[in-house]
């Protein structure tokens, strides 16, 4: 499935104090940054190497960028600090924030992202890791983990928006609001019962593979699901392109699938967001095909 991006800002706009705090931490001048795209996140994401040799990578943004996205730095650096250090998470360096600012310094981890259309070498490598994954973080490593059907219960409900503003839906759908909105209460329910960390963002750009490693990044939406949460939304994200083994014909599988096709439905229908152009489109699409995998699991 496409990628969205937010707009990225040049290592050398970020304030001073955030560039003086990167070459503090790296204990160098840094003499080379290269600007990485990809993901949603508004701000800085650079690649960088010191005068040392010393290599990193910063993310890094302010409120002026997205007013949002602070926070979700902020809860990126309690995911990574709660799951500890594991094969498949990058190593966290140091920690920035001013009250406005954010900054996250981490491994500059040498790799690509899957292919795109996703081929089946990259899809049972990324599997297989996340079934490592899921074994690490179940039960949750991190304590104060937020449950995923709490901090996302506004997304996986939206399909009472949709009803409420009356948008328009696919052919199969309509008529069916009310049925996808229970069915989507279900899962949301099943969501709350788990005790496993979800990443709970699983999409190519949210991967890196390297020759041994297969490492999974931005961790700002973490959360406590069950353990299967994780798998259904990477199969959402690869089912187009390589096959795949059936998940079980679970009545809490289906209705989680619901709630996200109803939240992406909805936001694909609202104004962006700053510094997010290009969410808008990738909504639908998802909304899309995760109705279609919906439509097949209800027969």
């Amino acid at each position: 499935m496409a990628h969205a991006a937010g707009v990225r800002l040049p290592f050398g706009e970020v304030p001073a104090a955030v560039r003086a705090w990167v070459e503090r931490a790296l204990g160098s001048v840094v003499v080379s940054a290269m600007t990485q795209q990809g993901g949603f996140s508004p701000g800085v994401a650079a690649r960088l190497v010191t005068a040392s040799g010393r290599r990193a990578f910063v993310k890094a943004v302010g409120p002026e960028l997205n007013p949002k996205t602070p926070e979700l730095f902020r809860k990126e650096i309690a995911a990574i600090q709660g799951v500890g250090p594991l094969p498949t998470t990058p190593e966290l360096y140091d920690v920035y924030d001013d009250g406005d600012w954010v900054g996250i310094l981490l491994e500059d981890i040498h790799g690509r992202l899957p292919a795109h259309p996703w081929e089946q070498a990259d899809a049972d490598r990324v599997l297989g890791a996340l079934e490592e994954l899921t074994d690490a973080l179940d039960p949750s490593p991190w304590r104060g983990a937020p449950v995923a059907a709490v901090r996302s219960v506004e997304f996986l409900s939206r399909w009472d928006n949709v009803i409420a503003d009356g948008l328009a839906v696919p052919e199969w759908v309509a008529g069916r609001e009310e049925e996808l909105a229970e069915l989507a209460r279900t899962g949301l329910r099943a969501l709350g019962e788990g005790k496993a960390l979800a990443h709970w963002d699983l999409r190519a750009d949210n991967v890196i593979l390297t020759d041994d490693r297969v490492v999974f990044i931005d961790w700002a939406h973490a959360a406590r699901a069950p353990r299967w949460a994780d798998t259904v939304i990477l199969h959402a994200e690869i089912r187009e392109s390589v096959a795949l083994p059936e998940l079980p014909d679970d009545e809490a599988i289906t209705g989680f699938l619901a709630a996200l096709a109803g939240g992406f439905w909805w936001g694909a229908a609202q104004p962006a967001p700053p510094g997010l152009p290009t969410i808008r489109r990738w909504q639908r699409r998802h909304a899309i095909a995760h109705l279609d995998w919906v439509r097949e699991r209800l027969g």
